[in-house]
């Protein structure tokens, strides 16, 4: 599975540039349940290429109650391999926190949202227990397009693919209508989603379900 998600996330940018940011959006919604499962057998070529490339892990795998049973290691090897996302290293609460941002290489494709978005991965490395990313949005339409494709990007490279299928289409669903202090909640899985909108953020909030 993991190897398969190293796959699956330059796979998931190119087709959205590919297609530009507006229409790779809802064809990547429609398309993905067959890149999801052709890409073990399809692939097999280019995932012998980038095996070597699967990160390694110190983490038990054991997963801690209450915890998102997500590594940070793992999230930050793909994130990294895109070449589209940097990290920085520090502590809220007494919590690690580890903060992904756009790359100055992703400057270009995400203009309109490179300087404010953050990722924050919060807790015990082997096991987060908060994703909590900020995405800047106007009223402008490109920073709706470029939130989508910045957000299923990162989430791609994080969580397993049963749950990223149905997280991609609720967010497209949902993301443009939210009105300014509201937001939309949902769960996949072992992982609970709120979608809130501020005077100038999307905030997307990941916990572990209850």
């Amino acid at each position: 599975m993991r190897r398969t998600r190293l796959l699956i996330i330059p796979l998931i940018m190119l087709f959205l540039l590919a297609c530009g940011l507006a229409n790779g959006i809802n064809q990547a919604v429609t398309q993905l349940p067959g890149l999801l499962t052709s890409a073990p057998t399809a692939l097999g070529v280019v995932e012998t290429a980038v095996a070597s490339l699967e990160p390694t892990s110190s983490c038990s795998g054991t997963p801690t109650a209450g915890s998102l049973d997500v590594q940070l290691d793992t999230a930050k090897s793909v994130l990294q391999m895109t070449g589209q996302f940097t990290f920085t290293e520090g502590s809220q609460n007494g919590q690690p926190v580890s903060t992904a941002v756009l790359a100055s290489t992703a400057a270009t494709t995400f203009s309109a949202i490179s300087s404010g978005f953050a990722a924050q991965f919060t807790g015990d490395p082997c096991n987060l227990s908060e994703i909590k990313v900020t995405i800047p949005r106007t009223d402008q339409q490109n920073t709706v397009d470029q939130g989508i494709a910045a957000t299923t990007a990162l989430f791609s490279s994080v969580l397993p693919p049963q749950v990223t299928l149905g997280l991609f289409t609720w967010i497209a669903q949902n993301y443009s209508n939210l009105a300014v202090g509201s937001q939309q909640q949902t769960t996949f899985g072992k992982f609970q989603f709120t979608l809130q909108r501020d005077q100038n953020n999307m905030l997307v909030d990941v916990l572990p379900a209850k």
